[in-house]
């Protein structure tokens, strides 16, 4: 994690779900995260759509010069990728596995600001996640778009073991993500993670490369 809004987001996340899998969205308070609002979201699912926006900061509605309440958060990514963003959220609910994605976003003139997006489960009751709270930023150093955001592309994704790891602050390096991974619907998430041992999953306070 290389931005303010997605450290801060992920630390306090981990510290309002405590001793659970993941947190309740009662325990997530707005006034808690004042200082990063604007860069973060809130998706949710439901059965006869893809995970979608629920909210979105006024920064990342500024940055695609629209506004993103209701519209399907793979939308936001380059056609070909659509498919498999949608399907990575919906393994982030499925599983309680907190990920975060590496991103290109690619403005008017087609230059393109590395960014990093975390998305976090959450649940609205219960112990299943039907959500997810968010954030995307820009990486430090980035020059500003010369015209609103058209669109992202995937580039790299790290999955997050909590059970293995309290805590997860600071800058970490990722790495290229295979076409297949996460590409799935949830029943799969296990066995493919299994299979693609270069995806980097992060526990216990170190990474771990299997490749």
């Amino acid at each position: 994690m290389q931005t303010k809004a997605v450290t801060a987001l992920y630390d306090y996340w981990t510290r309002q779900r405590g001793d659970r899998t993941i947190p309740l969205r009662g325990t997530i308070e707005p006034a808690d995260i004042a200082s990063i609002l604007p860069d973060v979201f809130i998706l949710e699912h439901s059965r006869l759509a893809d995970p979608h926006f629920r909210l979105a900061g006024t920064r990342i509605c500024a940055q695609f010069a629209r506004e993103l309440k209701g519209a399907a958060f793979d939308q936001l990514f380059a056609p070909d990728q659509r498919n498999r963003v949608a399907r990575i959220a919906e393994n982030v609910m499925a599983h309680a596995a907190p990920a975060v994605m590496q991103v290109a976003l690619v403005d008017g003139t087609l230059e393109t600001t590395e960014a990093e997006i975390v998305l976090l489960p959450v649940a609205t009751k219960g112990r299943t996640a039907d959500r997810i709270i968010g954030a995307l930023a820009p990486l430090a150093g980035q020059p500003p778009p010369l015209a609103a955001f058209r669109y992202a592309t995937l580039g790299a994704l790290s999955v997050i073991d909590t059970s293995r790891m309290p805590g997860f602050s600071g800058s970490r390096p990722a790495v290229p993500m295979p076409t297949s991974i996460m590409a799935i619907r949830p029943a799969g998430l296990g066995q493919t993670m299994s299979r693609v041992l270069h995806l980097r999953i992060f526990e216990g306070g170190r990474q771990v490369d299997d490749a």
